[in-house]
């Protein structure tokens, strides 16, 4: 079998050798309609075409060989027969002594009274012996023309290399800029095919392996863009003009890079210190979803501020910290809510509000949600790494809150124990303070000014939606986040299909509404306080340890509930309104 396919790829590189080599440089080089259309790139990539100029001297030389003068006939048997030389064509016969004697007359006619003695005698012109040219001759006729077939590979190699550069670049932005997981390999595909650069990707979370393949010559260019993954809906926004405007031809690749690098290196929309400021106000007004009290909200936003010095801040410049900062963020926070919350036997503020509230920020809904949709949408590799990371960074959180209220009720045997917040505020007030949730969220990840009022708009119809729909389906949950995002999830394709715009960048504040509302409804977060009060109440002699297990593992089940029914809402509604995909190119939604 072996031998076979061996001798059948022999003969078929035989067959296409010859092919090339008879056709002219523009003929090999041009690409028919329907070849590039095909998945497979006839072009061939940079090593193909530096071996076109090995190629093309030999090429050149077998030409001169054809076209040169032949001397004798070739027989039936190829060897070829001299035929005698022509006497005026013999190289010996030269005209030295007839010269000789022109140089000796004109000599004479100008100084008749010289002597033939005096004359000097003149000297014999020697003539180089005559050969044959062979190699030397073939390289020097060819010279020319392998110069300009040189000058023309050049520019293929240069176009080659710029439009897989661009390719890497616009990869790397996507990473950094907060892309859909699940959609990154559809949009490289589409800008591949369309530059005509046969390639391969494979992603994994904060990594894409890209393959630059050459199947003229069958060798294969590898590169790895590693970046760890962030959200800037400004940027984000800019990197898709860039990718429209070369899929329609709008702009040159030269252009594009330039404009790739400079968003790239541009610093953020948002000073540090504004965006610190704005992580204590998000957590302020979310904390009604929550039934905190008017009075919890400046210890929320105390709280919150803190969250955001270190998020934006300390974990930037410090590795090491940043390895414990969710962990150690929820046990401090969880420690001093319950130490507040303990003050006139939890009358003053309320200990869970002021809890869940703090870390509303850092929990991994979007995390969760793309995971949901790249496992919903096939990829396995990447939706399996993530939910398993999603899975051990939510019981992080519930083991730090267990941790920092557990540590509390040993200091004082008499902390408050209650779970829920005694008189919250109605929880109508949402809908005032769940449009400033977004605004803030919106300024936290860098969104433009003008973005924001559509943001909030698609926010705040998808929070009424799930605020009313929970009510109705109270026994099951998961139906009501669905609803919720279904709703953003239409009128976000809406605005990319009518308005042309960036329907992942309206949805992702959208997400951050619909993930801590669900979980304030479920009570996944609580689940830490409670196993606190079991661990303070419990008997050393009598412990109920698969009842501990369950509440500690109910954080991550829920976050999974809530993210299946957003993944299966916002797939409804992508649906909806691009039953068939976009014609040219990938869809950016969620």
């Amino acid at each position: 079998m072996a031998a076979r396919l061996w001798g059948a790829h022999q003969r078929r590189t035989a067959a296409e050798y010859e092919n090339t080599r008879s056709r002219p440089l523009s003929q090999t080089d041009s690409v028919s309609s329907s070849e590039r259309d095909s998945p497979r790139n006839p072009r061939g990539g940079v090593f193909y075409q530096l071996l076109k100029s090995y190629r093309n001297p030999s090429d050149s030389s077998n030409i001169n060989d054809s076209s040169s003068t032949k001397i004798g006939t070739a027989d039936s048997s190829g060897a070829t027969t001299p035929t005698r030389r022509k006497w005026y064509n013999d190289p010996d016969k030269g005209s030295q002594e007839t010269l000789s004697m022109l140089v000796g007359a004109s000599r004479k006619l100008a100084n008749p009274h010289e002597t033939k003695n005096s004359l000097p005698e003149p000297k014999a012109l020697r003539r180089r012996p005559g050969h044959k040219r062979t190699t030397s001759g073939r390289i020097m006729s060819s010279a020319e023309i392998r110069e300009g077939d040189e000058h023309k590979i050049q520019m293929q190699i240069a176009d080659i290399l710029q439009r897989q550069r661009y390719i890497t670049k616009m990869c790397r932005a996507l990473l950094l800029f907060g892309a859909p997981g699940h959609r990154l390999e559809e949009h490289l595909r589409t800008t591949a095919r369309w530059l005509e650069v046969d390639s391969q990707y494979l992603y994994v979370p904060d990594c894409m392996i890209i393959s630059f393949d050459d199947n003229l010559t069958h060798t294969t260019r590898m590169k790895i863009v590693r970046e760890v993954q962030g959200v800037n809906l400004a940027k984000l926004k800019a990197t898709h003009e860039i990718y429209k405007e070369v899929l329609h031809d709008v702009i040159a690749l030269d252009e594009a890079l330039e404009r790739l690098e400079h968003l790239v290196s541009a610093p953020v929309e948002w000073p540090a210190w504004l965006r610190i400021i704005m992580y204590g106000l998000a957590s302020a007004c979310i904390s009604v979803s929550f039934s905190s009290r008017f009075i919890d909200i400046p210890v929320i936003f105390v709280l919150g501020t803190l969250l955001g010095f270190g998020q934006v801040w300390v974990v930037p410049k410090s590795r090491t910290f940043a390895v414990v900062f969710e962990v150690l963020a929820t046990t401090v926070f969880a420690f001093a809510a319950r130490g507040l919350g303990s003050i006139a036997d939890g009358g003053l503020f309320c200990f869970s509000a002021m809890t869940q509230s703090s870390i509303a920020l850092i929990l991994p809904g979007v995390l969760v949600l793309n995971s949901a949709l790249e496992l919903q949408s096939k990829a396995i590799v990447p939706g399996s790494i993530r939910i398993v990371y999603a899975i051990i960074y939510s019981l992080f959180l519930g083991y730090g809150i267990t941790v920092g209220a557990t540590l509390y009720g040993y200091v004082d045997p008499h902390a408050n124990l209650d779970s829920t917040c005694r008189n919250p505020a109605n929880q109508y007030w949402g809908f005032l303070f769940v449009p400033l949730f977004i605004l803030f969220a919106t300024f936290i990840n860098n969104a433009k000014l003008k973005q924001m009022p559509l943001m909030v708009l698609v926010g705040t119809v998808g929070y009424v939606v799930n605020f009313y729909t929970s009510k109705k389906f109270a026994e099951s949950l998961p139906i009501a986040y669905a609803l919720g995002a279904f709703t953003v999830g239409l009128l976000a394709n809406a605005y990319s299909r009518f308005a042309h715009g960036v329907a992942a960048t309206v949805l992702l504040p959208a997400v951050f509404v619909q993930v801590p509302g669900g979980l304030a409804t479920s009570g996944a977060i609580t689940a830490g306080l409670q196993t606190a009060t079991a661990l303070n109440d419990s008997d050393p002699n009598n412990s109920n340890d698969s009842q501990l297990n369950t509440i500690v593992f109910s954080l991550a089940a829920n976050m999974i509930q809530i993210s299946i029914g957003l993944s299966v809402g916002l797939s409804l509604a992508n649906l909806v309104v691009y039953p068939l995909g976009k014609r040219r190119s990938a869809l950016w939604s969620l």
